[in-house]
């Protein structure tokens, strides 16, 4: 027996606003609460040296500690400002870091950045509002300044959708509206006047450290379902020097 079709529903910016600003209540529900570490340390080389750095979509701020490890002075940025309020009062004092901001007072501060970290964002936004986003990257990169994404690699939105009991609709658990992968991203980077620098494929979790519980699971889980996977996407890209975008 064929299953009953859903309607989807379509998110508007200020239920995107108020979903995030609910789920900034649980911080470590984020991917960058489990993974910032190894973010921040796999992608180093984008960091070290570089004046000015900003996080993207910062959600609660859990990046923002690691990026400042390696950058001399780290922004951020949300939609959410029940987000940025409690990234702002954590990371009071916190070394290199220089502030969080809503993309309007971003914009209207004219600061330039030698790196963007746009992590776990893209696969939350429908067409426009990613022509947006790479309108805002555009113009806040620097000469030679880098922008890094990562998104879920290949993922199959079906599998965490949820059933809205009040209005019948269905949508994806943590709001992805898209998926990527190693083809789509720089597709996409190419045609919007970016040039990519790599396209990388890889699992964020094979570079934690791990307890010597988590470590005979992962062997367990090995041997079981053999080598594991690649469920994260990281795509670096610069501006195109002759675009006119």
């Amino acid at each position: 027996m064929e299953g009953k079709a859903y309607p989807e529903l379509r998110w508007t910016p200020p239920m995107i606003a108020r979903f995030w600003d609910w789920q900034s209540q649980y911080p470590e529900t984020y991917f960058t609460y489990i993974f910032g570490e190894e973010i921040a340390r796999s992608l180093k080389r984008y960091l070290v040296g570089r004046e000015t750095v900003l996080d993207l979509g910062c959600g609660v701020g859990n990046l923002l500690p690691h990026l400042c490890r390696y950058a001399r002075c780290v922004y951020g940025a949300d939609v959410s400002h029940e987000s940025i309020a409690r990234v702002n009062a954590r990371l009071s004092g916190t070394r290199a870091f220089a502030g969080a901001v809503t993309p309007s007072q971003l914009r209207a501060q004219q600061t330039r950045f030698d790196s963007i970290f746009v992590v776990e964002v893209i696969e939350h936004l429908y067409d426009d509002a990613l022509d947006a986003l790479l309108a805002d990257i555009r113009n806040l990169l620097a000469p030679d300044g880098v922008v890094i994404f990562t998104t879920p690699n290949d993922e199959i939105l079906e599998r965490n959708m949820i059933l809205c009991p009040h209005t019948g609709e269905v949508f994806h658990r943590w709001q992805h509206v898209r998926s990527w992968n190693k083809v789509s991203l720089p597709k996409w980077l190419g045609g919007a006047g970016f040039v990519p620098v790599e396209v990388v494929e890889t699992n964020f979790a094979l570079a934690r450290p791990l307890t010597p519980v988590e470590l005979a699971k992962r062997i367990v889980n090995r041997v079981l379902a053999g080598r594991p996977g690649k469920p994260h996407l990281v795509g670096v890209a610069k501006v195109a020097k002759t675009s006119s975008r």
